[in-house]
């Protein structure tokens, strides 16, 4: 059994309206796709992860003809905290379900596991140009099939493949999306390097979030991770 990593850019278009619109509202951000479903009408509903303000987030969402429906996940107690202390402007997490008419290219990316006997790892990593990242599974020839079957209009991206190994990623998959997200950025900008090569304070800027929040974070990615690979005492 493979895997293949691909990042899939729809064009100027995007996947749809609506993800279109978030992108470039500039005030929200997508940080992953949880879930994807296709109903018998040919609907889909589809479960965002998102940064930003719950206000921005639904004055995009209810501008937009082809969202039928939408809900979002109320705010933390520690998301409330954190923005009534950083200003009207602090980010948060956001879980959206919508319900949406898809396009057809969305329809074409989304049908592949159907058409081609191949599951999707989620979560899908959503990316600032309104792209995506998705881990497909499969044998090798389904997987080259189905990224040949895509429309001309999305741009592909082959990032990595090789041999599934599915206790390979179980420790990076029980962190939540965002803080993959961080942990990603702090080893590529040399946190956990010796010497350290950077500090709350750029991760912060490069992540658009408070520098204690990126201290909080790690602090939380640490534990869980430590936690896992030292053996209990019985």
């Amino acid at each position: 059994m493979r895997y293949a990593e691909v990042s899939l850019y729809p064009g100027p278009e995007g996947f749809h309206p609506a993800d279109r619109k978030l992108v470039d509202s500039g005030a929200v951000q997508r940080t992953a796709i949880h879930h994807v479903n296709q109903l018998d009408d040919g609907t889909v509903v589809v479960l965002y992860e998102l940064q930003g303000r719950q206000s921005q987030v639904e004055a995009v969402l209810s501008s937009d003809q082809d969202v039928l429906a939408y809900t979002l996940s109320p705010e933390s107690s520690a998301d409330t905290a954190r923005g009534h202390s950083n200003g009207a402007d602090s980010q948060q997490t956001l879980h959206t379900h919508i319900h949406i008419d898809p396009p057809e290219t969305m329809l074409s990316v989304f049908r592949l596991p159907q058409e081609h006997s191949l599951v999707i790892d989620t979560p899908i990593e959503c990316l600032s140009a309104g792209g995506i990242t998705v881990r497909v599974i499969g044998d090798q020839p389904t997987i080259t099939d189905a990224v040949g079957s895509l429309p001309e209009q999305v741009e592909t991206e082959l990032l990595a493949t090789g041999e599934y190994q599915p206790r390979a990623r179980t420790l990076y998959s029980q962190l939540t999306p965002r803080q993959q997200d961080i942990l990603r950025t702090a080893v590529e900008a040399g946190y956990y390097s010796v010497p350290r090569e950077t500090t709350h304070e750029e991760l912060a800027n490069e992540l658009n979030i408070a520098p204690v929040t990126v201290g909080e974070h790690l602090r939380k990615i640490e534990a869980r991770v430590l936690g896992e690979l030292v053996p209990s005492v019985a």
